[in-house]
């Protein structure tokens, strides 16, 4: 080759491929197109039903109980609500509803409730009782536990607990040291076991439990005979403790006090 060839081969100018700068092009129109689209759509709302005003459980609800609110339409699911007054227009309130609540399916039914339905949707079981119970003796507690209910006998009555037992399972109801002059001991009585909370007001420090009408009056019967009354989380999946179970300082034993708990079979 030439050094002619050459010399015109290096001041000719190539050509520059246009292909990168079209893609780069197309990538910021479609951009903006999407970006458009988002803006668009996210200005777009939609009504949902909103309480006008507190409505108590169990109340049928009306147009004067309701009131609509526009809402993004891209909103998180918990906030989906309902869109129109006259799907509940003529239902019920299945809990009590307060003003500016958020409508939604499961706070309405259709059918008049029968049975009492707590704020957290616990429902009362027929023939059931609810019993307030103060919350002090057991701390933190939810409603999926239970609760073992029990009292101390300061004055160790022994009729109190022992001689409702009727002596049925073949021992004496206090036991002594020898030697011991036989005399009253204040003891401490297991009530109950397993007792299903319905719902708990943290503020009052009260749960409500549910329990037959003879355990919730032999509530009353001990607190009528001012006996302090006890107690104790516990695990919906225990086995069930012996009613009317009574133990006093002279009753332990160090088998049993450090005895594993039995494994659920």
């Amino acid at each position: 080759m030439s050094a002619l060839g050459t010399l015109n081969q290096a001041l000719t100018r190539r050509r520059s491929n246009p292909l990168p700068a079209i893609l780069i092009g197309l990538g910021l129109i479609v951009t903006a197109v999407f970006t458009v689209i988002a803006f668009l759509e996210a200005g777009q709302s939609e009504p949902v039903v909103i309480l006008a005003r507190d409505v108590p459980y169990g109340h049928q609800l009306s147009a004067d109980d309701l009131t609509v609110v526009l809402l993004p339409r891209h909103r998180p699911i918990q906030l989906t609500g309902i869109a129109s007054p006259a799907q509940v227009i003529g239902q019920y309130a299945a809990r009590n509803l307060s003003a500016n609540d958020l409508l939604q399916p499961s706070m309405v039914t259709a059918q008049s409730p029968a049975q009492p339905v707590y704020p957290n949707g616990e429902t009362l079981t027929p023939g059931m009782v609810p019993v307030p119970f103060s919350t002090e003796t057991i701390g933190p507690l939810t409603h999926h536990d239970r609760v073992n209910i029990g009292f101390n006998d300061p004055s160790g009555a022994a009729d109190v607990c022992d001689r409702a037992r009727s002596v049925a399972e073949g021992r004496t109801p206090t036991v002594l040291p020898p030697d011991t002059p036989l005399q009253p001991r204040p003891y401490a009585c297991r009530l109950l076991s397993g007792a299903r909370v319905l719902y708990i007001d943290s503020e009052a420090q009260v749960a409500y439990l549910e329990l037959t009408p003879y355990q919730s009056h032999a509530i009353w019967a001990l607190q009528a005979a001012g006996l302090p009354i006890w107690g104790e989380r516990y695990s919906s999946d225990a086995p069930i403790l012996p009613a009317l179970e009574r133990l006093d300082i002279g009753q332990l034993t160090v088998e049993e006090l450090t005895a594993p708990v039995k494994p659920i079979e």
